[in-house]
């Protein structure tokens, strides 16, 4: 186990570790410890102090551009899932594999999924 996701020991008073043990009372003590997500749950994800980029554009203006204009990645994804839905509940399954055919299940499938979780969010 990695020392920082090991429980800390506090059998000596002076010097706890993360070696194992326990303190009277405390049970498993284990902790992961993330510095920003105070900070991300606070100010939710429209806040920061920096911008990381964590891909390679050949236009990053133009990129960021169609962001404000057009829309968000899971937007532009989902106008292309709805879309591509109507195309493939249309595409005819005669002279399909069955490996093709389950393709097409699965992303009928996932399409459901996606949208009954749209529909439940916008319920709340």
């Amino acid at each position: 186990m990695a020392q920082m996701l090991a429980p800390v020991s506090f059998t000596d008073p002076e010097l706890p570790t993360a070696g194992g043990g326990a303190a009277p009372l405390s049970g498993g003590v284990a902790q992961v410890i993330n510095p920003w997500r105070w900070f991300t749950s606070v100010f939710g994800n429209q806040f920061s102090l920096l911008s990381i980029n964590l891909g390679r554009s050949s236009a990053p203006q133009t990129e960021s551009q169609i962001l404000e204009e057009v829309g968000s990645y899971g937007r532009q994804l989902g106008r292309i899932g709805e879309a591509l839905e109507v195309l493939v509940r249309e595409f005819p399954r005669e002279g399909l594999s069955e490996r093709a055919v389950a393709a097409l299940e699965d992303f009928s499938a996932q399409m459901r999924e996606i949208r009954r979780i749209k529909d439940k969010s916008r319920a709340a």
